[in-house]
């Protein structure tokens, strides 16, 4: 099924959209975010890919994952991993328009496979990774600039995930729809045992919407005191802090 415009997944409807964030696409950017957003949509029919519907997929789909391009901006030079990315967001957003390479990382393998296929039919910058986060940190020890995650899992789990796989000075991007000061809390104290600091915490308000997210940064500053990384699903189990 091929979505008509009227969907607003066009590349113009979609630059448009970004200008809401303040951001000028290239022609090329909105038809790579387009395309993409197409082939979620279209695939979504035959294997559940997400639950956002195609009326908000611009906005909860492409404009969100654009609203960590800041933050992203603000890390080291390097490749960036996106954790649980699903269809590929954020990542694939965030690679497009801010030109770096992306490592996509989803342990779902019906979800991997559709990323390999996105990613060769549009010629992204982009490699697939179907293991957890905490195979691929045995892997790519200290190999990324920055750590992607959007509704993915608690603070405190996120910044265990994701410290063995910063590089110095690299950058946890956390994507939240709702945050409470306890679970802020105990991701700077699991920030602590992971060699981890907040360094930012900012609130978005989606374009013409009423959807707000919480974007939370953490940077890698020091050396963790906790062996990581843990076996799989022992940090959202049983967490640090």
């Amino acid at each position: 099924m091929r979505y008509p415009p009227l969907m607003h997944t066009d590349p113009h409807s979609i630059a448009i959209a970004a200008q809401g964030l303040g951001l000028q696409l290239t022609t090329r950017q909105a038809e790579l975010l387009s395309a993409h957003l197409i082939a979620v949509l279209e695939t979504n029919e035959s294997m559940n890919l997400t639950s956002i519907v195609a009326d908000d997929a611009v906005s909860l789909h492409v404009l969100d994952s654009l609203t960590a391009l800041g933050a992203l901006e603000s890390a080291p030079a390097g490749v960036f991993a996106d954790l649980g990315t699903g269809p590929g967001y954020p990542g694939i957003p965030l690679s497009v328009v801010s030109g770096r390479a992306v490592a996509l990382v989803e342990s779902v393998k019906k979800k991997a496979a559709f990323l390999e296929r996105i990613v060769g039919d549009l010629c992204l910058e982009a490699t697939v990774h179907p293991i957890r986060a905490e195979e691929l940190a045995l892997e790519m020890p200290a190999g990324f600039s920055a750590v992607t995650a959007r509704a993915l899992s608690s603070l405190p789990a996120l910044v265990e995930l994701a410290a063995p796989l910063l590089m110095r000075g690299g950058l946890l991007i956390s994507m939240k729809a709702r945050l409470d000061d306890e679970e802020i809390r105990r991701g700077d104290r699991a920030g602590a045992l992971c060699g981890l600091q907040r360094v930012s915490l900012d609130r978005v308000q989606l374009p013409s919407t009423d959807v707000a997210r919480v974007i939370v940064t953490y940077r890698k500053s020091g050396i963790a005191t906790a062996r990581l990384p843990r076996r799989p699903g022992m940090a959202q189990r049983q967490p640090l802090a």
